[in-house]
């Protein structure tokens, strides 16, 4: 009886173990074909499915997760896989790309600083990567998010004069006038309020001598009363002036936001704004035609 017993055990193991198998290339298989297709929410539901199994548990398997996760804009997901990847797999092929996307990720999220920190530790660590200038990119778009606008601009200027070809030089330098845009605005407002102040002053000025009208000689107060009287009006004109700037500079950022916002430039660039996550596109080629490969193989044995 113990060894009947014993013998259903074994055999129960066996059944369970290949059931497990069978779900485990299963879960990789579809992870695969939806990720081949660019259904990203499905492919990382699968995806998430396989690694789950030891067999699965591979940099490859792994990196297609989070590339599935970065496209589908789960960056929190991406951000936590990163992590566990780099401390898993330190010495894989995608580690660079694994460093970069888990800057990127938090970018996305919102945090500036800890995204400058990790996109910076990218650069330092991988000079020679082809994401290299996509990595000062962001960086330079995390500082522009925090409104550090001078160090922006340093760094967007290094991408337009080192990395002149570059996928994001032409969105760098449209961030480049963006930013001389900024400074105009902020340099005919500061204007306006000292105008607009002096403006104040002379029109206090200009009562004043109307109630000192009675106690002064009438020639002397005509005279402060015109000199007074002149002193607003060209104050007037400037304000009037700087406000028409202003103005003008507005609807030149608007319009130049408005046509950036558009599906392309006309020189057919693609600009900085609300854009999915920019891996090579040899990348994406390699890795659909590796899960199609892995797909077929696995379809094959089954």
């Amino acid at each position: 009886m113990k060894k009947i017993l014993a013998f259903l055990l074994a055999a129960g193991f066996v059944l369970y173990g290949a059931a497990a198998s069978e779900s485990a290339s299963s879960a990789f298989v579809e992870g695969c074909r939806f990720y081949s297709e660019g259904e990203w929410a499905s492919a990382k539901m699968l995806l998430k499915k396989a690694v789950a199994y030891p067999e699965n548990l591979t940099p490859d398997v792994y990196y297609m997760l989070i590339s599935a996760e970065v496209y589908d804009g789960d960056y929190k997901g991406a951000l936590d896989d990163c992590n566990v990847y780099l401390d898993s797999f330190p010495d894989s092929l995608y580690v660079s790309n694994v460093s970069f996307q888990k800057g990127f990720s938090l970018y996305n999220m919102g945090e500036y600083e800890k995204s400058i920190i990790a996109l910076s530790d990218f650069c330092h660590q991988f000079e020679g990567s082809e994401l290299y200038s996509s990595a000062l990119f962001y960086i330079g778009e995390a500082l522009f998010a925090s409104y550090q606008y001078d160090e922006a601009s340093a760094i967007f200027e290094r991408i337009v004069t080192e990395f002149p070809d570059a996928p994001k030089a032409p969105a760098a330098q449209y961030r480049i006038e963006s930013i001389l845009q900024r400074a105009r605005e902020e340099k005919l407002l500061y204007l306006l309020k000292q105008t607009g102040e002096e403006y104040l002053s002379a029109k206090e000025e200009y009562e004043k001598q109307l109630k000192m009208y009675n106690s002064d000689s009438v020639n002397t107060t005509r005279q402060k009363l015109a000199e007074a009287t002149s002193r607003n009006e060209e104050l007037e004109r400037q304000i009037l002036d700087l406000e028409h700037q202003l103005s003008a500079v507005k609807t030149e950022e608007a319009y130049t936001y408005i046509s950036s916002n558009a599906v392309k430039y006309t020189d057919d660039v693609d600009v900085p704004n609300a854009e999915p996550y920019d891996e090579t596109k040899e990348q994406i080629k390699l890795l659909k035609q590796k899960a199609l490969e892995a797909q077929k193989m696995l379809e094959e044995q089954y």
